[in-house]
């Protein structure tokens, strides 16, 4: 096996067993390794970390708890990412496609969305193999924004490499340095976050953060957005850890009582629409991640027009009660949820004073909060959501599922070794 585009924690292992049986695609999971990963589970080793929780509190909670701190650090960046922003407008950029994989796929189509607000350039979205197999042609100088919070995944690899064979300017938006992705793009801005858990949190918010400043300073770059607007938004920006900070500390305990009543559930859909779509999908994501608890996303309308059969007193529905264009239908899918039977929770902005008095369960972000800058809050607030449920279901929710050898072997067999 080459260890040529293997991470460290890959090529740790091979080293430590070199002459062993090496993984393959019919043993993902031969002896050996499987005595390692019944010692340190797969995705605390991806993480790279030997501090393997068995009880609350696991490492997911302090993860989520350090992120305002985090978020205040790539402010710094915000140099580095200016000049990734003018480059791109030097290079006569008209049209980029963003792609990754799970969560970075999930911040991939929210931040088509946020280009499309802040600059004048058109977008779209690929997950990654999609990208790849299906992927047309723009008419216009297009560049490609691949994320991957390792570095190492192997259909973002191939993406990056695709639109580099297509004559596309490359960048890397990623929390891990001198990763395989950084090699293969003609760009690369890394905030390694420093995560130890299993399930996409810091890596996720960091990245957002670097979404939002690009998208600030590619709008600055272009004329796109005027000097009052350009100042106010970087005055929001500057103000997202504090209200993330404050989020934590008003809403903590609220939603782990919220994740008591509703740990029972058989399944839960979340609905967001505009930019909180992202939200939806990501939040149902962090649920069924650390909870096992099957979970769904759908826009307003969507939800509206095809959940109402499933929804019951044992599926319920995680409203993002947005003020925007979504709002109206929003309330509407509160309402509709109720009607049927079954739970609501509903995200609003604090002082919302029509979803919130009809759901059943309410959680408040620090108001003001512009639809646009919600995601980065929400995403915060299904995080602990999913941490609470997952620890109250009786499951670890570090692991991935990577604690129980069988899981370990589908990651592997899914992902055959080193290739996430």
């Amino acid at each position: 096996m080459s260890t040529r585009r293997l991470p460290p924690w890959a090529r740790d292992l091979l080293d430590r067993f070199p002459v062993a049986a090496q993984p393959t695609t019919d043993q993902p999971l031969p002896d050996w390794l499987e005595d390692e990963l019944a010692q340190v589970p797969l995705w605390a080793r991806i993480r790279g970390t030997d501090d393997v929780r068995q009880r609350h509190p696991y490492l997911v909670i302090e993860d989520v708890r350090a992120q305002p701190d985090l978020m205040r650090q790539v402010l710094d960046l915000r140099p580095a990412l200016a000049d990734l922003a003018q480059r791109l407008v030097d290079q006569g950029i008209r049209h980029l496609v963003f792609t990754g994989c799970g969560s970075a796929f999930h911040a991939s189509q929210f931040a088509a969305f946020l280009f499309r607000q802040w600059t004048p350039w058109t977008t779209e979205c690929y997950e990654s193999l999609e990208f790849t197999s299906h992927w047309t042609p723009s008419h216009e100088p297009t560049a490609l924004i691949a994320q991957s919070a390792t570095g190492f995944t192997a259909e973002t690899l191939d993406a990056a490499a695709h639109a580099t064979h297509h004559g596309l300017l490359t960048a890397a938006l990623t929390n891990t340095s001198e990763s395989a992705i950084e090699e293969l793009c003609h760009e690369c801005v890394a905030f390694p976050a420093g995560q130890r858990c299993g399930p996409a949190v810091s890596v996720l918010t960091t990245r957002l953060m670097m979404l939002y400043l690009l998208a600030l300073e590619v709008g600055i770059a272009t004329g796109r957005l005027h000097t009052q607007e350009a100042d106010d938004l970087g005055l929001a920006l500057a103000h997202l850890p504090d209200a993330a900070s404050e989020f934590l500390q008003e809403e903590d305990l609220n939603i782990s009582q919220i994740a008591n009543e509703l740990k029972d559930q058989e399944a839960l859909l979340f609905v967001g629409g505009g930019p909180n779509w992202f939200s939806a999908r990501e939040g149902a994501l962090k649920v069924e991640e650390q909870s096992y608890l099957l979970s769904k996303a759908y826009r307003p309308a969507e939800f509206l027009h095809c959940a109402i059969p499933v929804i019951s007193e044992s599926v319920g529905t995680v409203i993002i009660g947005a003020e925007g264009r979504s709002y109206a239908r929003s309330h509407d899918a509160v309402r509709t949820s109720l009607a049927a039977g079954g739970p609501c929770l509903a995200l609003v902005v604090e002082g919302d004073d029509t979803i919130a008095p009809a759901a059943s369960f309410v959680v408040a972000l620090p108001d003001p909060i512009d639809e646009l800058l919600m995601p980065s809050l929400a995403t915060i607030a299904f995080q602990l959501l999913g941490y609470y449920l997952g620890a109250q279901r009786g499951h670890n929710p570090d692991a991935l599922r990577t604690d129980d050898l069988a899981h370990a072997r589908a990651w592997l067999t899914a992902f055959p070794f080193g290739t996430h």
